[in-house]
């Protein structure tokens, strides 16, 4: 028998990574779970509580200066749509599951996304795993799984990629001033991480490195660095 596709599953959405500066997350609920959404999403743009209370580490959240945590205190037996106003995302979670629902589909009928914390929603929020320049997204629909593939992506994911991840963000930034194409550019980064001597020499120094990095720039600049010219171009 073949296996119908869900409709919620995994294989029906778009992994994407989004710019929340200014999108507006409003969370309904000021308990554990509301701490936990407001502490995440608030590392990314502005957030929104809603609640008659509020844990001591959302309150913290919203003492921060380095986070934009916003508090409303309300009783919302009377309604909810007027706090979604301005919304780009909105998370149920209250202790009250015909509200959270209720929430849900005033969201819904607003177009506005919903983080469900009770089951599938518009949005999912995978596991993140973060490494310098290198972010990791990882999402499946058993979370014992999800958190194998973080523990073994964690062991895999080194320094030596950290140091590269920023060896080829100079490379390329630099490279769009002095190479015309895009094919060309995307050439020389393919070069630099099939070369085993720089990632050999990221785990020494991120100069030589850098360095070994640059002589497959360009056939003049490798003639130079053969010469022994390493004074060039860098850039920390």
């Amino acid at each position: 028998m073949v296996e119908q596709r869900n409709p919620q599953s995994p294989g029906t959405r778009l992994p994407l990574f989004l710019d929340l500066t200014a999108r507006l997350v409003v969370i309904f609920g000021g308990g554990a779970v509301g701490e936990r959404k407001a502490r995440l999403f608030s590392q990314y743009g502005p957030v929104r509580v809603i609640s008659r209370d509020f844990t001591s580490g959302i309150q913290e959240l919203a003492n921060d200066p380095q986070r934009q945590v916003e508090l409303v205190a309300c009783d919302l037996s009377a309604g909810v749509g007027g706090y979604l106003q301005g919304a780009f995302i909105a998370i149920p979670a209250t202790n009250d599951s015909n509200l959270n629902r209720a929430i849900e589909a005033e969201a819904r009928a607003m177009n506005i996304l919903v983080n469900n914390v009770e089951g599938i929603g518009d949005v999912v929020v995978p596991s993140i795993l973060q490494r310098g320049r290198i972010v990791v997204a990882i999402s499946t629909e058993i979370p014992a799984l999800t958190k194998h593939l973080r523990l073994h992506l964690e062991e895999e994911l080194t320094d030596g990629y950290q140091e590269m991840a920023r060896l080829l963000y100079q490379i390329r930034r630099e490279n769009k001033e002095t190479i015309a194409t895009q094919k060309d550019r995307a050439s020389i980064i393919w070069e630099i991480l099939s070369d085993d001597e720089v990632w050999r020499l990221l785990s020494v120094s991120y100069e030589k490195a850098y360095m070994r990095a640059r002589s497959h720039v360009s056939l003049d600049e490798r003639d130079s660095l053969d010469a022994g010219d390493t004074s060039q171009g860098l850039n920390r």
